[in-house]
């Protein structure tokens, strides 16, 4: 899915517009899991609680019946912006679920002690973790909005010198470009990215 699309979607819920199941799967499905996995859950645990989350947004009962990666079209999904911002709804229903799925366990010892599982009994812990993937979630959406906004000279300058930590002279001579346009296109580079964060948040 592009991400002109996703943005459009970010906004669209916001507002209280129509949004299909596959927008909204494709956007924010990576987000679940990473949040499942915060909680120590199995592989399977994560598909599972995707897959309840879908449900309990879109109010369907899809489990069994279809597919997750091809709903039809017809299902879809409205947010009422009455309810406070749609994070914070996300953020509510996802936690929510993910007890449920470990409270049904007939034996805890499934848990992934490796991972260091947050305690989902405490809300605190819970918030202070979604709040870290949930700007995750908006930097990945960032980037990719930023690429399509530079010169791709720009942005390949900035991925290897500042994502990537390569030598700014190493860079330079790879795209053939002073290394003071490599400093030029970091801060350029990091001023839209905040920008484009800024209103991609909901604040």
């Amino acid at each position: 899915m592009a991400f002109t699309t996703r943005k459009s979607l970010l906004a669209r819920v916001r507002g209280g517009d129509e949004v299909s199941w596959s927008e909204f799967y494709a956007a924010y499905k990576p987000l679940i899991l990473l949040c499942g996995g915060d909680c120590g859950l199995t592989a399977d645990e994560k598909e599972e609680l995707v897959q309840q989350v879908m449900c309990e947004i879109f109010r369907k009962d899809i489990v069994g019946k279809y597919d997750p990666d091809n709903i039809p079209e017809g299902v879809t999904f409205v947010y009422d912006p009455g309810k406070g911002r749609f994070r914070h709804f996300l953020r509510k229903i996802i936690r929510n679920q993910a007890l449920k799925i470990v409270r049904k366990r007939k034996d805890t010892s499934s848990l992934n002690d490796e991972n260091n599982p947050i305690e989902l009994g405490s809300e605190d812990a819970w918030n202070a973790v979604w709040d870290e993937e949930w700007y995750k979630h908006l930097l990945n959406m960032a980037l990719v909005e930023l690429k399509e906004r530079v010169q791709p000279e720009t942005y390949a300058a900035f991925e290897m010198y500042a994502l990537h930590e390569r030598n700014a002279e190493e860079v330079a001579k790879f795209l053939n470009i002073s290394v003071s346009n490599i400093y030029t296109a970091k801060s350029r580079c990091i001023s839209t990215l905040r920008e484009i964060i800024k209103t991609l948040d909901e604040r």
